[in-house]
């Protein structure tokens, strides 16, 4: 579950947002059960693929994630919103609002 660059360009990673962006309009009108499953069926599909979701421990060594880790990974990365390139941060649209 590292973050930046080096795990961005992981061809994992990259797999695993484009999975997500498939899935994205689905889970933005889907009840909270089917948020649940839908997320579910990421990880699986990632899974499915032989892929796996890591998170680096405390020794430095990177270890597969158990439990309910990846479904909630899939849930956040299943909520996220891709900026576009000419949008602007909040916090700048914001500012320039108060004048």
């Amino acid at each position: 579950f590292g973050r930046g660059g080096f795990t961005n360009t992981h061809p994992g990673n990259i797999k695993f947002r484009e999975e997500a962006l498939k899935l994205r309009d689905w889970y933005e009108s889907a009840t909270k059960e089917e948020k649940y499953t839908i997320s579910d069926l990421l990880v699986e599909t990632i899974r499915g693929d032989g892929h796996r979701f890591l998170e680096k421990g405390s020794d430095g060594l990177w270890h597969e994630v158990i439990g309910n880790g990846a479904r909630k990974k899939a849930s956040q990365a299943l909520r996220e919103r891709q900026k576009k390139k000419n949008e602007k941060p909040l916090e700048d649209s914001l500012i320039g609002s108060e004048a």
